[in-house]
């Protein structure tokens, strides 16, 4: 089984999850596609196995936080990671309200929300603060892994990522704010240092929130 769930991961690494068939993973696993059956069910029951197994490939901290905020930079960096090694993860494990994560998605939640232990936070107040935090963590990991998924496109259909010749967001006399901002902030775009210092930010802001009602942490 586990070399099953690890050839999925190596298609879905490669080339994104739509590519994932189990007649594909069979090819790389040089067996009959009916053969996989006898193992797992169904594509979809396939992927559940991938997410549980890629999500242990970032192990979880072993020991526990100085602080809230120390845990949950720790929380940010380690998904950050995750989603640079399995794009294709993202999706799956993304912030809803339908529920129906797996179990490691649920023992990861889990380690971020003792980033509070200590705080006496009500739970609607933990839950309060953890939705701002996952939600800028995977919001800026949605357009790293949407660049991505682009750029494997252009690739398949043998084209080249740039810029449309007109691109409107290039245009300084019609946006002339949005094209100083754009060109002053995202020219090259440099991911992984915006994500640290919107990271702060958000963790500034639990800080103040925090502090205002009279929460030492």
């Amino acid at each position: 089984m586990d070399r099953i769930v690890r050839a999925g991961i190596a298609v879905a690494d490669a080339e994104g999850l739509n590519a994932l068939s189990m007649r594909g993973v069979a090819d790389v696993l040089g067996a009959a596609t009916m053969s996989l059956y006898r193992h797992v069910a169904s594509k979809d029951d396939l992927v559940t196995l991938m997410v549980e197994a890629a999500m242990a490939d970032v192990p979880l901290p072993e020991s526990p936080p100085r602080n809230w905020r120390h845990g949950l930079e720790r929380a940010a960096f380690r998904d950050w990671e995750l989603y640079h090694l399995h794009p294709w993860i993202l999706p799956r494990v993304i912030v809803s309200t339908r529920g129906g994560h797996s179990s490691a998605v649920a023992v990861d939640s889990e380690s971020a929300f003792a980033a509070f232990d200590g705080l006496a936070l009500e739970p609607v107040e933990a839950f309060r603060y953890m939705f701002m935090f996952a939600s800028y963590v995977q919001g800026v990991a949605l357009t790293y892994v949407s660049d991505l998924e682009a750029e494997r496109r252009a690739r398949t259909a043998g084209k080249q990522t740039t810029a449309p010749a007109h691109d409107p967001l290039s245009d300084p006399v019609a946006y002339p704010r949005l094209t100083r901002a754009m060109r002053a902030g995202a020219d090259p775009w440099a991911l992984d240092a915006l994500f640290a210092s919107g990271l702060a930010g958000v963790l500034d802001g639990i800080a103040a929130d925090l502090a205002r009602r009279g929460i030492e942490g």
